[in-house]
This record gives structure tokens, sequence and C-alpha cells, in this order.
């Protein structure tokens, strides 16, 4: 499952509780940049493909609030066809490896190349939002 944190965002998230704003913001950030995390967890999972029913998968949830705030997981669905391993761990395999296999972490790298568009697009909703 591909999380990030994002630390420095404090503030903004103070804003929006000052603001009383967050249960009406908070999802749209998340809404609008979660396709970019999706884009980069299937183009790092592309590279180790072997039927590419795997990365097919790879969905986001529905945004949802739990008591830490609010979240959206972008991870592989369903199981892989004529076999009985789902997709979901067919990507766990590949992050944290097997035996005999070394890890390749798809999820980290994905985190890491996506963050600074998703934190832009968070952004940008954001200050769209706080404007209107």
């Amino acid at each position: 499952m591909a999380q990030f944190e994002l630390h420095g965002f404090d503030d903004l998230m103070m804003q929006l509780d000052r603001l009383g704003r967050t249960d009406e913001v908070a999802p749209k950030m998340l809404e609008e940049a979660v396709p970019i995390l999706q884009e980069e967890v299937v183009s790092q999972a592309e590279k180790h493909r072997d039927t590419g029913e795997m990365a097919a998968s790879i969905k986001p949830t529905k945004v949802t609030k739990s008591a830490d705030g609010y979240r959206v997981v972008v991870r592989p669905t369903g199981k892989a066809s004529g076999r009985n391993i789902r997709n979901m761990e067919k990507l766990v395999y590949l992050e944290y490896g097997v035996r005999g296999r070394p890890a390749t972490p798809v999820l980290t790298t994905a985190v890491l190349n996506a963050r600074p568009d998703v934190i832009r697009k968070m952004q940008e909703v954001f200050t769209r939002e706080m404007s209107l």
C-alpha cells in the first residue's frame, strides 16, 4: 500500500482547522493529488511486469476519514488470473523481496518520485479553495 506523510504541512493543516474547512478541503486535496501517485506506482510496477495484470490492477481507494485525519491508499487489487495469488502479494514480494530474489522497492521509489508533484498539487488545491 503506497502511503506518504507530508512533513511540513502542519501549518497548512492548522490553517484549515482554524478556518473550520478541513472536512471540506482536505478530501479535495487528496482526490486531486492521488492520480499523480497512482501513475507513478503503475510506472514503477510496469518495470517489473510479467503479464501486466498487477500493474493494471493498481487503483486508489476513496478518501476516508479516521481518527488520524484523511487518507487515500493506492494499491493493487484482485488476484492474478489462473493463480491463487493476490496482486497485492506480488507487489509486496517485489517491494521486500523473497528468498532468492532481492527487494526491488517499487512503492518506495514511486512515493519518493511522486512526492514533489503531489505536494505541489495539494498546495495548488489548498490555495484555490482558500481563495473561494
